[in-house]
């Protein structure tokens, strides 16, 4: 993600950062802007009531609501003339930040959350800003009482019951990509998807023509041949780092779908 800010470029070199944060009672009709902010900006409202423009869209908010600014966006926002709103704000970007919003349920598309009035949410926000203010922590302790608010806001746009049957898909194969060194069952993927594991194997079939179990396999013994050509780790060490529990267990599987040993394997591709 690129901002554009007094005609330079500026690229977020980490994944989040917070930038500033912030509580503010308002006013009777106070606003800010219309104005544009370099780096995403959230309000969370914790009382009151007020309003906020963006892009010839026009939204009145609540107690336990909050909107997000876009960087680079002309917004304008104000309070309540007899209920002015009190909120808490974070303003933050990085090149992560995007996907953070996207599992929040937010995007250039949706820009308000709708239930953000939790307690818990409210004290973590002001423990946050407490301590960036007071200087009580360093930049990692900010991220992470930065993650916390977030996570009470987690929404994905693409909730279970909305996934596609290629999203689902996507997702199964991304945990298999990324947990396949571990000792992970197809039933550690179904409930992962929020989904039974008669759904899962169709899911497989359907498009790669093997159950799940099969391509986990499968998968495992496509890395485990990489690392016996590329590598000069013992055999003992590739079978547990792509998942299975011993050289016995991984002897047998790859040369059930080999049709070699993982010793004549790496023997022949040195050859």
């Amino acid at each position: 993600m690129k901002i554009e800010k007094n005609d330079l470029i500026v690229v977020p070199e980490r994944p989040l950062f917070l930038h500033q944060c912030g509580y503010e009672k308002c006013k009777p009709s106070h606003f800010f802007g219309p104005a544009i902010r370099p780096h995403y900006l959230i309000h969370f409202i914790k009382s009151g009531k007020g309003t906020y423009q963006v892009e010839g869209e026009t939204y009145h908010l609540k107690k336990g609501e909050g909107f997000l600014i876009h960087p680079g966006i002309r917004t304008l926002y104000f309070a309540d003339e007899t209920e002015p709103w009190e909120y808490y704000w974070i303003g933050f970007d990085g090149y992560d930040a995007m996907n953070v919003l996207y599992g929040c349920g937010l995007s250039k598309n949706q820009l308000i959350i709708r239930n953000c009035d939790k307690s818990k949410l409210w004290e973590d926000l002001a423990s946050l800003v407490d301590v960036f203010f007071a200087k009580r922590g360093n930049e990692f302790a900010y991220l992470g009482m930065l993650y916390q608010c977030f996570s009470y806001i987690y929404h994905p746009i693409d909730s279970p019951d909305k996934l596609s049957f290629e999203s689902y898909l996507k997702k199964a194969l991304d945990y298999i990509h990324n947990n396949y060194t571990y000792d992970i069952q197809i039933t550690d993927i179904a409930k992962y998807l929020s989904i039974d594991r008669t759904y899962l194997y169709k899911l497989f079939m359907a498009n790669k023509n093997i159950s799940p179990q099969q391509y986990l396999i499968t998968y495992r013994l496509k890395v485990a041949k990489k690392l016996l050509s590329d590598s000069d780790l013992p055999i003992s060490e590739i079978a547990y780092s792509c998942g299975f529990k011993d050289a016995s267990s991984f002897n047998k599987h790859f040369k059930k779908h080999v049709h070699t040993t993982p010793f004549l394997y790496r023997k022949k591709q040195s050859e």
